[in-house]
């Protein structure tokens, strides 16, 4: 009985937790949720373009690293990794000795920092200021929206649900 009591206290205290979540824990969840989506976006993107030859800069695919992250926002940075030459002559994206420059990124490398996003992700969210809800139906989260780019484009069902 009273380990039934003691899990009805924690589970109404964690409840209260989320209804009273201050201005300053709502911003720092969606500081975190902000800088690991602009993880999840630069992990997707070396997954996406592991083989690309040629980009709209010129030259090979060159992969996405992101780093010194703070208040929530991360610099980009191209990888200066030379590229893995493979001879391919007959290739529209051949130099003049017959050798095409693929990007040097290790697919297996890149699953595993997808993993360790989720795994991040889910803690974060598990233990998250907030309900569930809050980004469907609480005002506050217009402001975590307009502060935050990746959130918005990650949780922002409003426009998606025609509201």
């Amino acid at each position: 009985m009273k380990i039934i009591i003691l899990l009805l206290i924690f589970v109404a205290v964690g409840c209260a937790h989320h209804e009273k979540a201050s201005d300053k824990e709502i911003n720092q969840y969606c500081q975190e949720l902000n800088v690991l989506y602009q993880k999840k976006a630069a992990i997707e993107s070396n997954i996406a373009n592991i083989n690309t030859t040629r980009t709209i800069e010129g030259g090979y695919y060159k992969k996405h690293i992101i780093h010194e992250c703070s208040n929530g926002f991360c610099k980009l940075e191209f990888s200066a990794t030379p590229p893995l030459l493979k001879y391919e002559p007959k290739s529209p994206d051949a130099n003049k000795q017959g050798y095409v420059a693929y990007p040097t990124i290790n697919l297996a490398e890149e699953q595993y920092d997808l993993k360790q996003w989720e795994n991040v992700y889910k803690n974060i969210v598990k233990y998250a200021p907030v309900k569930n809800s809050f980004f469907l139906n609480d005002i506050k989260a217009k402001q975590c929206f307009e502060k935050y780019p990746f959130v918005n484009e990650n949780h922002n069902y409003r426009s998606y649900l025609s509201r």
